[in-house]
């Protein structure tokens, strides 16, 4: 169009003002709408975080300790969610005196950077939700005074370990609380942050799956010798995993002539080398050989680095390598979140004459249950994947009524799904007409529910034994001594007795064969530390670990 002949559209809007007027109007409406609607994408709103909570780390969460049972972070899970509601509404109900358990992990675990999952957290809340209804409901652990439940974030990585402890010590005086349970993995951070809680709250401090040897000593002693004073844990430890997988590997037939242990190099993860450390040495016996190959998981990751794709390369080179030691065992001393990438090396790679190759996981496989690459791994015949863990659903049979501790296990079982005993078929017997729990016993498969209850069932007795605890909880690292003996507490995952270093005496190492649908199976029970320990001693009888 040349610029002296006029566009006649222009010309008609000319003529007609009110059109004009209400184009303009069209116009300025569309810019405004699309602005508002562009505006949240470019500069997206602040995390808004709960009482007790502040924004931190990237991407965004909300970092202390949870006093509302609000959202960690934005898009949270709708089974979180859930979760905190139950939280919430437990708390709610709590009426009196009482005292305050807080349930320390990350909340906020991002994909592909942290090696833990949403999935391998639900377990655990809903753990420590179980032992806090059966100690508000039931006759199971006293009556008074109530109990509330607190979640409180560490963030991913555990970066922000330091604001979890500082929140947790402002609220500790307002909120009453006497205990710190969880933890969760075995890391430089978490034992900075179980140092630091006994050190300015002097609470106890219980771990439920914290099995790094050295979790319990002071990270401020040069001489790494000195122990946490308030900490405790509810699970073996690395060196009793590793002796409990020995002692399943020396019956296994025919005899086992070569093992080749795949060691996790990286700095700060304590569970790892600990575990590759027990490896190297309890594996060795006369008549086998054992090869030690090593790699090194990422020791931090920023969101949407691939922690997968950043170990699927170190694991094809090391193909070459465990085809030539051709293993009759490998042990897998790193993360289970890891072993994904092992097996689907192992299975795509080229074959080298090794029809089945037959894996054994520490405690953290767990993690791995659900790993889509493991249990096509597994379906595809090439491996098979058994591990140690700290706890499995089915270590004390079926046998009705059973011993003991498999009695204990009943209760639990029946408190956390809101059905029958399975062995006497009667429903729990709750105080006054309060709504039963309802959840799922496929959670259980990793053991993980059974050991945050069992924390939080000691930091739960030790408060209501100790009848100065809301005012001194300090007193209750004592009562958590006591402990033993004929004073064992009922536990899921087996009775409950610490030693002097506060670590569990007595407790069994099931060993669990994972299944090509993710179920689990325990093939043996193990006792790395004592004989079977499933009954209270009986005067004149035999005496439980630790008399």
């Amino acid at each position: 169009m040349s610029a002296g002949v006029r566009n006649p559209r222009f010309g008609r809007l000319r003529r007609h003002p009110v059109l004009s007027l209400i184009a303009v109007l069209a116009v300025l409406t569309g810019a405004v709408l699309g602005g508002i609607r562009a505006y949240p994408v470019l500069f997206p709103p602040a995390l808004s975080c709960g009482a007790g909570m502040t924004a931190a780390g990237s991407p965004s969460a909300c970092v202390g300790v949870n006093l509302d049972s609000t959202a960690f972070t934005k898009g949270e899970p709708a089974r979180m969610r859930r979760l905190e509601e139950t939280v919430r509404k437990s708390n709610e109900a709590v009426r009196g005196p009482s005292t305050s358990v807080v349930m320390m992990l990350n909340f906020s675990p991002v994909a592909d950077v942290d090696s833990l999952t949403y999935d391998s957290l639900y377990p655990n809340i809903e753990g420590a939700v179980a032992a806090v209804w059966r100690a508000n409901n039931t006759a199971a652990y006293g009556s008074t005074p109530g109990v509330k439940l607190y979640l409180a974030n560490m963030g991913s990585q555990y970066g922000s370990w330091r604001e979890a402890v500082n929140r947790v010590k402002k609220h500790a005086a307002s909120e009453h609380i006497s205990a710190v349970v969880g933890l969760g993995q075995s890391t430089e951070q978490t034992r900075q942050a179980a140092a630091a809680i006994s050190a300015e709250l002097h609470i106890p401090v219980i771990g439920s799956t914290v099995t790094g040897n050295s979790m319990n000593l002071d990270p401020a002693d040069p001489a790494g010798k000195r122990p946490i004073p308030d900490m405790f844990r509810v699970s073996p430890t690395n060196s009793d995993s590793v002796i409990a997988a020995n002692q399943y590997v020396s019956g296994l037939r025919p005899a086992v002539s070569s093992v080749a242990v795949v060691a996790d190099s990286v700095a700060g993860d304590d569970y790892t080398a600990t575990l590759a450390a027990e490896a190297k040495t309890r594996f060795q016996a006369p008549g086998r050989t054992v090869t030690v190959l090593p790699y090194t998981s990422p020791r931090s990751l920023t969101s949407g680095a691939g922690r997968q794709d950043y170990l699927i390369q170190q694991f094809n080179l090391m193909h070459a390598n465990l085809c030539q030691a051709a293993p009759s065992v490998v042990y897998f001393a790193g993360r289970g979140r890891d072993l994904g990438a092992f097996i689907q090396n192992w299975v795509q790679g080229a074959p080298c004459g090794i029809p089945q190759l037959r894996i054994l996981v520490g405690d953290d496989a767990s993690e791995a249950i659900r790993d889509d690459a493991v249990l096509a791994g597994v379906a595809s015949g090439r491996v098979t994947v058994a591990y140690t863990a700290l706890a499995s659903p089915d270590e004390w049979g079926t046998e009705c009524p059973g011993s003991d501790a498999k009695r204990n296990y009943d209760q639990f079982w029946s408190a956390f799904t809101g059905r029958p005993d399975p062995c006497t078929k009667q429903p729990l017997a709750a105080q006054g007409n309060v709504e039963a729990l309802s959840f799922d016993p496929a959670d259980l498969a990793s053991g993980q529910a059974m050991l945050t209850h069992d924390a939080a069932v000691a930091a739960i007795s030790a408060a209501r034994h100790d009848e100065a605890g809301l005012k001194n909880p300090g007193l209750e690292t004592g009562i958590l001594h006591q402990f033993y003996c004929a004073q064992m507490l009922p536990g899921a995952s087996g009775w409950l007795s610490f030693g002097a270093d506060g670590n569990p005496v007595g407790k069994p190492a099931p060993i669990v064969q994972l299944n090509p649908d993710g179920t689990t199976k325990t093939v043996t029970l193990t006792w790395p530390n004592s004989a079977p320990n499933l009954s209270l001693p009986q005067r004149g009888g035999t005496g439980a670990p630790g008399c």
